[in-house]
C-alpha cells in the first residue's frame, strides 16, 4: 500500500524527471532532406522532416574547413541537422549525439523561397561567427527597411499591398 507522502514523493520525482529531459529547442540531430539532391552551395530547409522534433532539417554549404574532430563533413548530400526558428542563440540545444562540435548560433539561413529570411539554428561548425558582435551578420536581403527585398518574412510584407507575392 503506497501512503500519501509517498505518493507525492513520487510524483514529484516523476516530474523533476521528465523536466530534466526535455529541452525546448533540441538541434543537432543528423536529418534526411528528402530524396532532392541540394547543390553544394545551395542551402536547404526541409519540412514537415520526421526526424526532427520541430520538424525541420536544415543543410547549409559550408562557410568554413570544420573544427577538428567534427563530422559535420560527413553527412551524406541528403542529410542536413535538425533546426528550430530562433531569436537568439540561447534558443538553441544541441542535443548530445549532434556531429555538431561547436554548438549552434541563431540566424537567417536562406534569402529565398518559403523559409527566407526566417532566423534557424546554425551549426558553428559551418560558419564563422563574428568575433566582435557575437552574431551572424544580416543578409542584406533580409533588411525589412529596404523597399527592394521582397521576402514576405519580413514586417510589414505580409498582406501589405506593395508587396503583391505575400499576399
Amino acid at each position: 500500500m503506497i501512503r500519501p507522502r509517498h505518493a507525492v514523493l513520487v510524483v514529484l520525482l516523476s516530474l523533476a524527471a521528465l523536466g530534466m529531459g526535455c529541452d525546448e529547442n533540441p538541434v543537432g540531430r543528423i536529418c534526411d532532406l528528402g530524396t532532392a539532391t541540394p547543390a553544394g552551395d545551395e542551402a536547404v530547409v526541409a519540412s514537415p522532416s520526421l526526424d526532427c522534433v520541430s520538424r525541420t532539417c536544415l543543410r547549409i554549404p559550408p562557410g568554413r574547413e570544420p573544427p577538428p574532430g567534427s563530422t559535420v563533413g560527413n553527412l551524406t548530400a541528403q542529410q542536413g541537422l535538425c533546426t528550430a526558428e530562433c531569436t537568439a542563440d540561447s534558443d538553441c540545444d544541441r542535443v548530445p549525439e549532434s556531429p555538431c562540435l561547436t554548438g549552434f548560433t541563431c540566424g537567417a539561413a536562406t534569402k529565398a523561397g518559403e523559409s527566407c529570411c526566417k532566423k534557424f539554428c546554425i551549426c558553428k561548425d559551418f560558419v564563422v561567427v563574428p568575433e566582435e558582435s557575437g552574431e551572424l551578420p544580416i543578409p542584406a536581403a533580409c533588411d525589412a527597411s529596404n523597399a527592394l527585398n521582397e521576402c514576405c518574412n519580413l514586417d510589414g510584407r505580409r498582406n501589405n499591398d506593395l508587396y503583391p507575392k505575400c499576399k
